[in-house]
């Protein structure tokens, strides 16, 4: 499907050809579209988005860049399907993100958006990298689910705070370290399961530092022998995640 030209003289019908509204009016194509198509230039969302205008370069992207492999399956679930539709990518070439576009294969180059099927669900590459995810039909990516999840949980973890210690709560880090107790200086600790955003400072007394109470499960840095063993490690400074010291298991005495 065409995108919306990224003028300010296209028309209604532009706009309609873009979204494929239910019925033809301004109104049912702001319904209708797929919110990460905008130009958040032209959109920046919330109750302002009333104009024609609004749908500025809607359904366009940076052009593709990367030619890969996908696979299809009907329902909400392609893992594990054989890859061999040809086609192109934007953005990162080892990845799948919501509002990534896909277009479909001209012989080795990139031709039109491909045209993603409701009914349909798609996957791209293998190990910790597959991933399943829904294409609109302007191309664009949804619903992107990793196959095999790429992170293990670092539970519990909290700071130290004036007067004690903070709510514990998970943290995450690469599945490829296997269980917790193999953490490292060097190792990277996320605050989410997609492993997206490096752990930084926390707002305690002392902002690099964290800590876990040991126990005997898996998700844990120290066992719970001795009791009263916790672990403790502090991240960079650089804001990366990565643990710059520790972790070490400490006995209170």
């Amino acid at each position: 499907m065409p995108g919306v030209p990224n003028t300010t003289d296209f028309t209604l019908a532009d706009v309609i050809a873009a979204v494929l509204p239910s019925s033809n009016d301004l109104d049912e194509c702001f319904t209708d579209a797929f919110q990460d198509a905008f130009n958040y230039t032209y959109n920046p969302g919330g109750n302002t988005n009333t104009n024609l205008l609004n749908f500025r370069d809607y359904g366009n992207d940076i052009a593709a860049q990367n030619q890969l492999y996908m696979g299809s399956n009907y329902g909400n679930d392609a893992c594990g399907r054989p890859r061999s539709i040809s086609v192109w990518k934007n953005r990162n070439p080892n990845s799948v993100q919501n509002g990534d576009k896909f277009w479909q294969d001209n012989g080795g180059s990139a031709g039109s958006p491909y045209p993603g099927q409701s009914f349909l669900s798609y996957t791209c590459f293998t190990g910790l990298n597959a991933v399943t995810f829904k294409l609109s039909s302007l191309g664009i990516v949804s619903n992107v689910t990793f196959c095999s999840l790429p992170s293990l949980v670092l539970s519990d973890v909290y700071y130290a705070i004036s007067g004690g210690t903070s709510t514990p709560v998970d943290y995450y880090y690469s599945s490829e370290i296997g269980n917790a107790s193999n953490l490292s200086a060097g190792d990277i600790i996320y605050t989410d399961a997609a492993l997206t955003t490096p752990l930084g400072f926390n707002s305690g007394t002392i902002g690099y530092r964290y800590f876990q109470n040991g126990t005997s499960a898996t998700t844990t840095i120290c066992g719970s022998t001795p009791s009263d063993v916790f672990a403790q490690f502090e991240v960079s400074n650089a804001l990366t995640g990565v643990i710059v010291r520790g972790p070490s298991c400490i006995v209170i005495q």
